[in-house]
């Protein structure tokens, strides 16, 4: 039985051991945008070991277009969280600060907690201008190239998208693993997983070597999850590389990856740069708290890069693509829900869009 449920067993150790030494390292699109929410002393060492291990990483196509497109966000995603912590703690300490209404503190305190403001200050200020010189200078983006260089999959054709497509409309309407949990994205970023899955199986198959996986999403169809715990890699997925591929694929979260890099690759990871890693957790916005609108476009390419070069500038977070011939563009906007801020938003851009010499086709808003 054992032979013919191999995707339900736990994995041999002795296999474990021979994926560990020869195999091909691939990281998910979430892996290397962390490295711009750790700590520099995280991100430094993370970014040490694919460096290292430079002979055997690989990164899928679609990894790499969803980094690029999503980088310059995170980035003012993580000044904005000091802005928004900077905030809190002022309100705090200007409660604090009031001598007329409870709670009441003693005049040496209140003197040490005004000198932790000023202190705080100085630091969030250089962390907000670490990252406003990240988004010219990105230490992180150089680090990421070298260590990928001349490892790059290649993109799909477009009539390999169109069919992957539709085998994904058949796979999420019956939750075939990975991806149907993206079914409500739009519909030009709702395959990215199911496509990073078919990169890999190809690789596999080209190069016939086995997968190591490092990833750091967290939705049930990549992981069987049991009581609220995280048992094992899809066990379809698993069969399916298997059948595909005659080779073998074994799934990490980054901390583990992390832990298992000082057994198997003999490193010295510190336990504080691994417990940092296993106790991230992104910020995540409930459904009511932000606004998304998705925009249909029709013009020029340079016209495009010009108006969503302005959204980006006043700080809108969006994803865009373009159809294959360049004459049809998408944007995903993402608005928090911020009184008066969709209806700005409307008025410097949608109302203006003849003004980038573009054609607005559709605007459609999910709340």
């Amino acid at each position: 039985m054992k032979n013919t449920f191999q995707e339900y067993q736990p994995i041999d150790g002795e296999l474990l051991k021979q994926i560990w030494h020869n195999s091909i390292i691939v990281f998910d699109t979430n892996v290397l945008l962390n490295l711009y929410r750790y700590s520099t002393n995280t991100s430094d060492n993370f970014l040490q070991i694919i460096s290292e291990l430079n002979e055997r990483v690989w990164l899928p196509y679609q990894v790499g277009l969803e980094f690029n497109r999503n980088r310059i966000a995170v980035i003012s995603d993580q000044k904005k969280s000091y802005s928004d912590f900077e905030k809190k703690i002022h309100e705090l300490i200007n409660e604090i600060e009031n001598r007329n209404r409870n709670p009441f503190f003693s005049e040496s305190l209140t003197t040490k907690i005004v000198e932790i403001k000023i202190d705080l200050n100085l630091e969030i200020k250089k962390k907000k201008e670490t990252y406003d010189f990240n988004l010219k200078t990105d230490s992180i983006l150089d680090k990421v190239n070298i260590a990928f260089k001349d490892k790059v999959g290649q993109p799909f054709i477009p009539d390999e998208l169109l069919k992957l497509q539709k085998e994904g409309e058949k796979r999420y309407k019956t939750k075939i693993p990975p991806g149907y949990c993206d079914i409500k994205k739009p519909e030009n970023e709702r395959y990215g997983d199911l496509i990073l899955w078919k990169e890999i199986i190809g690789k596999a198959k080209e190069s016939n070597i086995n997968v190591l996986f490092v990833l750091d999403d967290r939705k049930e169809d990549w992981w069987f999850e049991h009581q609220g715990k995280t048992i094992a890699p899809r066990p379809e997925l698993i069969k399916e590389f298997h059948t595909a591929t005659g080779k073998n694929i074994h799934f990490y979260k980054p901390f583990q990856f992390l832990e298992y890099s000082n057994q198997y690759l003999k490193k010295k990871i510190a336990n504080d740069v691994i417990e940092e890693v296993k106790n991230y957790r992104p910020s995540i916005l409930k459904k009511e708290d932000i606004k998304q609108i998705y925009l249909t476009l029709k013009g020029d390419s340079d016209n495009f890069n010009i108006l969503t070069s302005e959204m980006k500038n006043k700080g809108y977070s969006i994803d865009t693509e373009s159809s294959t011939d360049n004459k049809l563009h998408f944007i995903n906007v993402l608005l928090p829900n911020i009184p008066d801020l969709e209806r700005r938003f409307n008025s410097k851009f949608i109302s203006n869009i003849s003004n980038y010499n573009m054609i607005l086709l559709e605007s459609n808003k999910d709340k």
